[in-house]
């Protein structure tokens, strides 16, 4: 049987799967709130009721993206994606039934070849990758993506929002990696044939997760200001393959503006540990004692990487001894089993007050805890199970463990609540199912706030074991805090921190 057109069949679904958008963005919305503590949206007012739009996002979490932007972008979106997704069973129907549109993508056609040969293709990203072409600008096979082109067109024209993720890829960076030119083409293309009067604008997005594949962290969403298409008319009119590179590089520039860009892959978790000490500085100088914002994190680790490249300007000899410092003391951490092996951007002890009170949670919680371990460990080690025998990149964990996590936990407590059926009764079934999901989150949290006290066996071996290492580490840390404190000074002291 030959396959559905994916693009025809979006398009026809397109504005009679509204009543299915919006059940599914209720379903996901409740999904992400249980996952994520909090998801802080700043600059909402840049998304127009009806101005056409295309959201140019970072892509660092996988299918979790554009998960985010469907459920707080009020009208529906319509997502670009990669065509070989469309032919995903059950997928693939999901994607053409809200009218999402497929995108051919050289390097696809490419790793299909390789593989008629034997040879491996590369790994699939995620929905929402709209790279139409690669770096020279160099495009597909003629009509390839014709279609696809006027379906984004006619979307834009009923003033629409298209989702576009133009790095072309998903990946667990903390940067914006260099954009394919698919946004601008098709953002260009549909303002140059309504005679420059749409009004289409590309408004630059960010998505900064804080510890990308943590339960119950927090995300900060920066919406840019829209950039105004018709701005490069004159451009388009002269050269249309410098307008489409002009339009990128803006939208390349403001979504850098917006998310933690880190130059070097190496430098993220050095980054992470200075944000980490920087946070200890401003809480004994009496700032942030109740903890800080996503928004408010991420301009401060932005604030650090700043710091960072400036003082590597001024004095790279010393910038490379506190790297090395750095590096050090994190493989300190790593070897003695107390972290560091990740670049989290927030850590759950850095409120003064919040830190007592997980003192007396640890105590006056313990019985509650205890309860929802008992109801919980079985789904739980079904979900650690499946992350060890078959461990998904960094960008798809989060993933990985919505999907996982929901289908064991809800089967395990099913299974549970009918047990306690055919032994008490259906009311009191009832009562036990509705104390399962809270005594579950308590216990999770009652975990968390042990590990973070070091009463993991991890850290519990460290400070029997090693104790010596431990608090080398421990006046390592110290030196590294008044090392950096000077330099906090003096880089808020520079006109670089007031430009």
């Amino acid at each position: 049987m030959a396959e559905p057109d994916p693009l025809s069949w979006g398009v026809k679904r397109q504005r009679s799967g509204t009543r299915l958008y919006r059940s599914l963005r209720g379903v996901i919305r409740g999904a992400l709130r249980v996952f994520y503590r909090t998801v802080e949206v700043t600059g909402r007012e840049n998304l127009g009721k009806s101005t056409p739009t295309i959201l140019a996002s970072t892509h660092p979490n996988s299918i979790v993206d554009p998960l985010l932007l469907g459920i707080l972008e009020e009208r529906q979106v319509t997502f670009c994606a990669r065509d070989g997704l469309f032919k995903i069973p059950v997928f693939g129907a999901l994607l053409r039934s809200v009218g999402a549109i497929p995108i051919a993508r050289p390097e696809d056609k490419q790793a299909a070849k390789h593989n008629e040969k034997g040879t491996h293709a590369s790994n699939a990203e995620a929905p929402g990758t709209a790279a139409l072409d690669a770096q020279s600008g160099a495009a597909p096979k003629p009509n390839a993506n014709a279609r696809a082109f006027s379906a984004a067109r006619e979307v834009l024209a009923q003033g629409g929002v298209i989702s576009i993720f133009p790095e072309g890829k998903t990946h667990d960076n903390l940067k914006v990696h260099r954009l394919r030119t698919g946004a601008a083409r098709i953002a260009l293309d549909a303002e140059a044939e309504s005679g420059w009067t749409r009004g289409v604008g590309v408004v630059p997005v960010a998505l900064n997760y804080l510890v990308r594949q943590a339960f119950r962290s927090d995300v900060h969403v920066a919406f840019g200001a829209p950039i105004p298409v018709v701005e490069l008319r004159a451009r388009w009119e002269e050269d249309p393959k410098a307008a489409v590179r002009e339009l990128t590089d803006r939208i390349e520039s403001a979504m850098r503006d917006l998310a933690v860009h880190v130059d070097q892959v190496e430098d993220e978790r050095i980054i992470a540990q200075v944000t980490s000490i920087i946070v200890d500085i401003r809480r004994e100088q009496g700032l942030d004692t109740a903890g800080q914002t996503p928004s408010e994190r991420t301009a401060l680790v932005r604030r650090i990487v700043d710091a960072y490249r400036w003082y590597q300007e001024i004095e790279p000899e010393k910038t490379a001894e506190l790297r090395r410092r750095l590096q050090r003391f994190l493989e300190e951490r790593s070897a003695l089993g107390l972290g560091g092996d990740s670049a989290a951007l927030q850590h759950r002890t850095e409120s003064q007050k919040r830190f007592a009170a997980q003192r007396r949670f640890l105590v006056l919680g313990f019985p509650v805890a205890l309860y929802g371990l008992a109801g919980s460990i079985a789904p739980y080690l079904v979900l650690r199970g499946v992350l060890a025998i078959a461990p998904p990149r960094k960008d798809r964990m989060a993933l990985t463990k919505i999907l996982v996590g929901a289908a064991s936990f809800l089967g395990a407590w099913t299974a549970q609540t009918l047990f306690v059926s055919g032994l008490v009764g259906p009311w009191w079934a009832l009562v036990y199912m509705a104390s399962l999901p809270p005594s579950a989150l308590i216990a999770l949290r009652w975990v968390t706030e042990a590990r973070l006290h070091r009463l993991s066996r991890g850290g519990i071996k460290a400070l029997v074991r090693h104790a010596d290492r431990v608090e080398a580490l421990k006046a390592e840390r110290e030196s590294l805090k008044a090392e950096l404190a000077t330099l906090r000074d003096r880089y808020l002291a520079s006109p670089r921190a007031s430009s």
